[in-house]
């Protein structure tokens, strides 16, 4: 989730057109594609955008609610994505107090929504193994899609000859439609978390026909495009067989929830009385209309209580732990060693003040107790104090205390332990340019020239990008950037550069405290 609705002119804005010559149609055995454009960045490379490409068969009608199935079915005839332009997404909905000025408060796309595009530069071809970069997009679990939040083309601009490499973004279901499950029914936990499994699974199956390497392929992800990453990193208590080799993760919003098998079934319990439904059958079978109306009571009209990191009834609509591809919280899993040993390199990061605009209003100790319940419904007294201590503010600040606390347990927390887990594989960074809110960073690695976003520091952004693309295209370590172990080393991303420094939140010992509050049983996280 992001701070402005500036960030969607980095898939809207006008590139120059040129001719698609260069660029012949891929032959993926169950479709042929061609270019929907070619693009030229402001740096004069040209890129061939495969847009709208199937990973997975529509999850309609008795695929709803379920993993997504492949392979997709055969299509006739040369696709070139452009029918679809404008009717790509999943089912979007956005709260009214999104600060997403012209989109808040609006609802839209389809179910027929799995799909990706693959942005292959000029020059790369079939047999030439160039690095991958697989962008899943951030969206509070509730909306967004490939097109929005993010795109390569300022990533293309600061590669080099020898740095080439191609880029893929794709789709998921959210809200209602990738996050609703009840054992009562006959329906998969987290769809939408299987939905970017498939893709980067299509990804490795499939990029070599338009010149990448599946042994080179990087999963990228902000926010709830990192916690899934996160998630496949920790699958089947780490050993999942995983379709990437590197990972970024930028602000994983993972609330470390663990026994949630009656908080999963009120959230499914309000699905059901907001479609007028009893059962999931009733909901595989509704009309889309009534589950578009019904997505949009959750998302809209219910109040949260998850404490931050998702929104909707009870404790949101996003994952959980489902006792079977996701066993634990993610950082108790990391902190336990359950998580993939094959993975080659991860960069973790996030922002300073990651809960500055992202927390609801908290004026009062009692307002900050029934959001600590959130997470910790059994919290006594006690603990609510012990967490409270953990922040020197006084009690005329609670916002910046809620903020704090939403920054440490549903962010910080969780890519501090990504980065003690894979430790000498990790680069860590810390996004310090004020005012350091969640999503910043992002606006910074995918800076481009001929988009207005709110990038104080270009000479900064094109840094950043380098050193990103050092690590994941070319292999690189950096002094400058150092691995984070031994010592906790991370960069901090300044407005003045990018300098070594120590992890913030290895030196204090709140992720700590927070982690035995959750390992107690009688909290019941």
């Amino acid at each position: 989730m992001h701070s402005s609705l500036l960030f969607l002119l980095l898939s809207t804005a006008p590139s120059i057109l040129t001719t698609a010559q260069d660029f012949p149609p891929i032959d993926l055995g169950y479709a042929t594609h061609k270019p929907t454009f070619v693009n030229t960045t402001s740096t004069g490379t040209k890129v061939g955008l495969y847009n709208n490409i199937r990973f997975a068969q529509p999850p309609t009608g008795a695929l709803r609610f379920r993993k997504p199935r492949t392979p997709p079915s055969n299509e006739t005839g040369v696709q070139d994505g452009r029918v679809r332009l404008f009717a790509s997404d999943c089912v979007s909905a956005v709260h009214p107090g999104a600060p997403f000025p012209g989109i808040n408060g609006t609802t839209w796309g389809q179910e027929d929504c799995l799909f990706l595009n693959v942005w292959v530069p000029e020059g790369v071809k079939a047999g030439d193994k160039v690095p991958v970069l697989h962008w899943l997009h951030g969206s509070a679990w509730a909306f967004g899609s490939k097109d929005l939040f993010g795109d390569g083309f300022g990533l293309f601009d600061a590669m080099d000859e020898e740095g080439r490499f191609i880029f893929v973004a794709s789709n998921y279901r959210m809200g209602l439609y990738g996050w609703t499950s009840s054992a009562r029914g006959d329906m998969d936990a987290n769809a939408g978390l299987f939905d970017a499994v498939a893709a980067l699974e299509w990804t490795k199956k499939y990029i070599a026909r338009f010149g990448g390497d599946p042994d080179r392929v990087t999963a990228m992800g902000q926010s709830a495009g990192a916690s899934m990453i996160t998630l496949m990193l920790v699958a089947n208590g780490g050993n999942a067989t995983l379709p990437f080799q590197k990972a970024l993760l930028s602000s994983t919003g993972l609330m470390p929830r663990r026994n949630v098998t009656e908080r999963r079934e009120y959230v499914f319990d309000q699905a059901l009385k907001a479609a007028n439904c009893s059962s999931a059958s009733c909901l595989r079978n509704a009309s889309s209309s009534t589950l578009v109306d019904a997505n949009k009571e959750l998302l809209m009209g219910l109040q949260g209580g998850s404490g931050g990191g998702t929104i909707g009834p009870g404790i949101g609509l996003g994952p959980v732990p489902d006792g079977k591809y996701i066993t634990d919280a993610a950082t108790v899993l990391l902190q336990q060693g359950r998580f993939n040993k094959n993975i080659k390199a991860v960069i973790s990061g996030n922002t300073a003040a990651e809960g500055f605009g992202m927390t609801g209003d908290v004026s009062t100790l009692d307002d900050f107790a029934r959001m600590v319940r959130g997470l910790v419904p059994g919290a006594s007294n006690a603990t609510v104090r012990r967490i409270r201590q953990m922040y020197p503010y006084p009690d005329s600040q609670m916002q910046t205390v809620a903020e704090a606390w939403t920054t440490d347990v549903v962010y910080a927390c969780n890519l501090r332990a990504v980065a003690s887990a894979y430790g000498n594989r990790t680069h860590r960074y810390v996004f310090s340019v004020p005012p350091a809110n969640h999503g910043l960073d992002s606006y910074y690695y995918f800076y481009r020239e001929d988009a207005e976003l709110p990038v104080t520091n270009p000479s900064l952004a094109r840094e950043f990008q380098k050193k990103l693309l050092d690590i994941l295209v070319s292999d690189d370590n950096d002094d400058d950037w150092p691995l984070y172990q031994p010592g906790s080393k991370a960069a901090n991303i300044t407005l003045d550069g990018i300098k070594k420094s120590v992890d913030p939140w290895a030196r204090k010992h709140n992720c700590d405290v927070i982690m035995k509050i959750i390992m107690d049983r009688k909290n019941g996280a």
